[in-house]
């Protein structure tokens, strides 16, 4: 993780290593692929738009290469200064890829919005390889129809279909990007998967925890901030976390009548949290509100940024 000590690789000219972006609409599955691809949780993933808010690296790394994966916020029409934000931020991550993954449905037509963003990186000198996930759940010719409808925009170099959640095909795409990767030294130490810190993974499992509890109830923009983390001598973490919203009613549905609500997230990111540090941990989560801060440049770049 970003804590430990970083060092680059050995300048071994037998390595190969490659930056490859994931991009794609809202809700195509782009974080569900790249814990498959890495082999564990390091983004949180849910079914409301819009989870993820930064670019996450995630590396995944075999004896003789290093592949690191830059997640990117789902592409959507623009909405408020938020929704805004993370667009700037996932044009920003095609800067320095080596690769560009891009991930669609099998629905079968080319969208519109996928036209938009074409015509953006359509001069890009760089390999695209297109992704057709969600297969499990294609049916009749709608993985034909899919695949034949982006072929024909001549823009990807390879195409291939998967499910990133049954694990369909990730073997396929793991094996077909070790060819586009280019030889030098390793970028970040073989044991690491993400360059995010401990305080960011704990946010992200939090907030993924309210995103799946409330449903539609409250929006994407919420936010969490670490107040707290200490570790006790006797190996026990104390961990206190803000979740913030725009509303009052929104903390209501949080806390949920007699604090069952928030009792309840707090008991299953726990478990998760748990899981990522490898010790027992004591959770308080505090919900506060903000009013409208999805709308104030100031306050987004408060509770958007990397801890």
């Amino acid at each position: 993780m970003a804590d430990r000590a970083r060092t680059r690789g050995a300048g071994n000219r037998d390595t190969r290593v490659g930056y490859i972006a994931v991009l794609g609409r809202t809700n195509v599955g782009k974080s569900t692929f790249l814990n498959a691809m890495v082999g564990r949780k390091v983004l949180i993933t849910s079914p409301k738009p819009q989870t993820t808010r930064n670019r996450i690296r995630c590396v995944l790394t075999s004896e003789d290469a290093q592949i690191v994966f830059v997640d990117t916020p789902g592409l959507h029409q623009q909405q408020d200064p938020l929704s805004r934000r993370l667009l700037q931020e996932a044009r920003r991550s095609l800067r320095g890829i080596d690769v560009l993954v891009y991930i669609v449905e099998p629905w079968g037509d080319v969208t519109e919005l996928d036209q938009r963003v074409f015509e953006e990186w359509k001069d890009l000198e760089i390999p695209r390889i297109l992704l057709v996930n969600k297969v499990d759940a294609a049916k009749r010719n709608q993985l034909e129809e899919t695949l034949l409808a982006y072929a024909a925009t001549d823009l990807f170099d390879e195409l291939i279909p998967i499910s990133a959640l049954t694990r369909e095909g990730i073997d396929d795409v793991h094996q077909t990007l070790l060819r586009y990767l280019r030889s030098g030294p390793f970028l970040f130490p073989p044991e690491e998967d993400t360059d995010q810190s401990e305080a960011f993974l704990i946010g992200e499992l939090i907030r993924e925890k309210v995103f799946r509890l409330t449903h539609q109830e409250v929006p994407y923009s919420t936010a969490v901030r670490l107040k707290n983390f200490e570790e006790r001598d006797d190996g026990l973490i104390e961990i206190k976390a803000e979740i913030i919203v725009e509303r009052e009613s929104q903390k209501g549905i949080l806390i949920g009548k007699g604090g069952r609500m928030v009792k309840k997230l707090g008991s299953f990111a726990r478990q998760d949290i748990e899981r990522l540090l490898g010790a027992q941990v004591f959770l308080e989560i505090v919900i506060a509100v903000r009013p409208n801060w999805a709308r104030n440049e100031e306050q987004i770049d408060q509770l958007t940024q990397r801890m």
